[in-house]
């Protein structure tokens, strides 16, 4: 008895160890899931931004290369460069990645993919979509089910040249 009067911190030895042990995987879980959730937010800027720069492009392009086909055609390739230039740092693989070109819709009602706009109006729009799923490859403690949380971001701006 006299043992535990004198010597109080006996008693707590590795308690400090067992309270980590405890405590550091519930630690982990809350600090892994705002870590993904930057992650997220931070490819989402950086694929909004990249809709941004192709629309902004694909705005200023001549009418003469909105018309002609082949034109266009190029016009479209360099926006799809200037996307996909942007979205190397990007986690996903370049293949999952999904670029979506719009120039108005054409004569007929049906959606222009950017291929030339060779007889009536030209757009008053030009329209960029990306979209790809992000999975949690760092820890795998967020679930983000089977093929991933999506990131897509749309950008839309004016045809200049109308």
């Amino acid at each position: 008895m006299s043992n535990d009067i004198t010597n109080p911190g006996r008693r707590q030895k590795g308690a400090a160890a067992v309270e980590l042990a405890v405590i550091l995987p519930i630690l982990l879980v809350f600090f892994t899931a705002p870590l993904f959730f930057a992650i997220y937010f931070w490819h989402y800027t950086v694929v909004q931004k990249a809709a941004q720069d192709g629309a902004r492009y694909l705005s200023t392009i001549s009418e003469q290369e909105m018309r002609d086909p082949t034109l266009a055609l190029a016009a479209a390739d360099t926006a799809r460069g200037i996307i996909r230039s942007q979205l190397t740092e990007l986690i996903p693989a370049p293949n999952s990645i999904t670029v979506v070109l719009h120039c108005g819709t054409s004569a007929n009602g049906m959606i222009n993919l950017c291929t030339g706009v060779e007889d009536g109006p030209l757009p008053e729009n030009v329209d960029v979509g990306i979209q790809f799923r992000l999975k949690d490859q760092f820890f795998g403690l967020v679930n983000t089910g089977r093929y991933g949380w999506p990131v897509s971001a749309v950008a839309t701006v004016p045809y200049v040249s109308n």
